[in-house]
């Protein structure tokens, strides 16, 4: 498959995506991902700019492990996810409030030093928290898990909102000295009794298998492998591309200067900045046949990396082509972010 030639005039990664849209017809995807630097006064570009991750980046093995990036070769969302990479900083204490506020969206996470379940006089109890100086905000320290105790493996379960939690299991019978509780949770549903189900708390990207996801993909039954398959179902709802943990998908997109803060969340303390004022990036596409094309290009994805101190968006448009890939000649991006300070 040739690859369009690039003209890429801004500091930012630029990667065409071909896919194609619901109905089976081409598209071409422009992506710009913008990598800014977190400072004293606020975000400038970054000297190093975050590639596209076309596949995605876990944070260990493949489908045992949460993305760190979910994948970035797809459609354009319907909305902006938010999502935070970083560590809960305690300090010694045992446990702190992470809050994060992006714009509209708001969302405060309970993270509690290390404990585990033990029984004491017949009864099963939580271990004291621990006290801590940081621990990552991962789902893999949030509730959710898999329940193995079974002998039969038929009978094993998981906790389908985070597979790759702790502490879940399907009954109060199976208990096991020494379970972890989890780190993070909700501070308005806390985990405080075995075989509890309580809803996983997290701020990283919720992986494609994970609900609800699954549920918006749509209905893959026979009627769909009759008449449909290999086209999207019917019912596919859009709302699948959109990653972001519950509460952090903004309603709609965002604009790109909203008001960023996040307390407890950072190495360097409170964090509080604008993210830039500037219009999207402009993208032209060449097409073989036919003038032009000028897509619309929205801010889908917001990534806050405390750890790095760095913030990364991305922008997606689309592009109908008539035929296939060959159809776009050329890519033309430029954006009036051409300074160094945002």
């Amino acid at each position: 498959m040739g690859q369009p030639a690039i003209e890429n005039l801004t500091r930012f990664a630029v990667e065409p995506v071909f896919a194609a849209d619901e109905e089976g017809r081409p598209l071409l995807v422009p992506v710009v991902k913008a990598t800014y630097a977190v400072g004293e006064g606020g975000l400038e570009i970054a000297e190093e700019q975050v590639p596209v991750s076309a596949g995605g980046e876990p944070w260990g093995p493949p489908g045992e492990s949460s993305y760190k990036y979910e994948p970035e070769a797809v459609p354009p969302k319907v909305a902006t996810d938010v999502v935070l990479l970083g560590h809960a900083q305690g300090n010694g204490a045992t446990e702190v409030m992470v809050a994060l506020q992006v714009g509209p969206l708001r969302k405060v996470v309970r993270v509690v030093g290390d404990r585990v379940w033990f029984k004491s006089m017949g009864s099963v109890a939580r271990s004291a928290p621990r006290p801590f100086q940081a621990i990552p905000l991962l789902w893999e320290r949030a509730f959710g898990g898999w329940d193995r105790t079974p002998e039969d493996p038929k009978q094993h379960r998981c906790e389908e909102r985070n597979p790759v939690g702790v502490s879940f299991r399907s009954s109060a019978r199976h208990f096991e000295e020494g379970l972890r509780l989890p780190n993070l949770e909700d501070p308005a549903e806390p985990l405080e009794s075995f075989g509890q189900r309580v809803t996983p708390a997290g701020f990283g990207f919720v992986g494609y298998d994970w609900e609800p996801r699954p549920k918006l993909a749509g209905t893959y039954d026979e009627a769909w492998s009759k008449e449909r398959m290999p086209l999207l179902p019917k019912d596919f709802d859009p709302r699948f591309y959109s990653g972001a943990a519950p509460g952090l998908t903004a309603p709609g997109h965002l604009r790109g200067d909203e008001q960023v803060a996040l307390v407890n969340g950072s190495p360097r303390g409170r964090l509080s900045f604008r993210l830039p004022g500037v219009p999207p990036p402009r993208v032209r596409v060449a097409l073989a046949r036919g003038e032009d094309a000028t897509p619309a290009m929205a801010l889908d994805t917001v990534i806050v990396d405390a750890d790095a101190d760095q913030v990364l968006l991305l922008w997606r448009g689309r592009v109908p082509l008539r035929d296939g890939p060959h159809d776009a000649t050329a890519l033309h991006v430029e954006s009036e972010a051409s300074s160094a300070k945002a």
